[in-house]
């Protein structure tokens, strides 16, 4: 185990790289993937993500797919309409070139490529090169892989997507987390959850969204190409998190860092976690008694193994056998002198 000087370091330095990330520090990721399903949708983290950039007075504008206006500090661009690839990357243009630092947020990545047309590439160069800005995407994992009609052999969607993101985020429900933790305790099959399952008609599994937190299995990339992963818990931000918003602020700035680590988690890092009491509610009970009592324990105390007495010898006759002759041993006189 590492010194526990060490261990600080390591979990300053794992809390600092989410925190450039959630707080959107400059060049901290130009693009970061985030990567959910119906069993853990990420608005918890988007939700996070918009109210730390509206602290910082950052232009954040949402290209929406699948949600209707939600704040009024927000520039929202309904990519739903009648815009064509073309005319929704002029308006993003339009949204963030009078800005000094700006957020683009996506919320389906799947619907900007294959409903729209446009290509990642000119995307990112737009926002991240052009403008210096941070692109945020959402890809939805539980989304069916649409082929490419014109290459046969092109990558699909999400390997691109995967390719040229700068961090990746995966959101996890809690509950299933620690159902999965339980099982590999126990050195049971880890259990599967919504589309994974392979029920008909299954979907979104019971405990999905769990509203205690979201678990955030993070991928930072390094400009080396050498990737860090580590893992998070986000809960859900309280008032006592921000300061007050001073006059002319939507929100006020953030105080302190709630994101932990994953292992720091109480409901987690227990010796017996969560579902695992339930768990032993299912062992088989045996019919027979396994255990010893104290007669029995006694018994087998005063029970002498072989050789035991050979062991105490001096230096030299460790080893020897020892053998007291009975009367129904034939002693041969002549071939003991042989």
């Amino acid at each position: 185990m590492a010194p526990a000087s060490n261990m600080v370091q390591y979990q300053r330095h794992a809390i600092q790289l989410i925190s450039r990330v959630l707080n959107l520090r400059t060049n901290a990721s130009p693009f970061t993937l985030i990567l959910d399903d119906l069993n853990q949708r990420c608005s918890p983290l988007l939700s996070e993500i918009i109210i730390r950039a509206l602290s910082r007075k950052t232009n954040v504008v949402v290209v929406s797919f699948e949600s209707a206006r939600s704040h009024p500090s927000i520039h929202h661009i309904p990519a739903y309409g009648e815009y064509t690839g073309g005319q929704l990357l002029t308006s993003i243009e339009d949204s963030i070139k009078t800005t000094k630092e700006s957020l683009v947020i996506i919320d389906s990545l799947h619907d900007l490529v294959h409903e729209k047309n446009i290509d990642m590439g000119a995307l990112f160069n737009l926002v991240a090169m052009k403008y210096a800005s941070t692109l945020i995407g959402v890809y939805h994992q539980d989304m069916l892989p649409i082929p490419n009609p014109i290459n046969a052999y092109a990558p699909p969607t999400l390997d691109v997507l995967k390719f040229m993101a700068t961090t990746i985020l995966t959101c996890k429900s809690f509950a299933h987390v620690l159902a999965i933790k339980a099982a590999r305790e126990r050195s049971l099959p880890e259990p599967a959850h919504g589309l994974l399952q392979g029920a008909e008609g299954i979907v979104e599994c019971l405990e999905a969204n769990d509203p205690r937190g979201i678990v955030l299995e993070a991928e930072f990339r390094r400009k080396s190409g050498r990737p860090e992963t580590e893992t998070y818990f986000l809960r859900s931000s309280l008032e006592s998190d921000y300061n007050a918003a001073i006059p002319g602020m939507t929100f006020g700035t953030l105080k302190h860092e709630f994101v932990v680590l994953l292992s720091q988690v109480p409901g987690y890092n227990n010796k017996v976690s969560e579902g695992a009491a339930s768990a032993a509610e299912d062992d088989p009970e045996s019919t027979f008694n396994l255990s010893l009592t104290e007669k029995q324990k006694a018994a087998r105390e005063g029970v002498v193994l072989p050789y035991f007495d050979a062991q105490k010898g001096e230096g030299g006759e460790g080893g020897r056998i020892l053998y007291d002759m009975g009367e129904e041993d034939d002693f041969d006189e002549e071939e003991d002198e042989i």
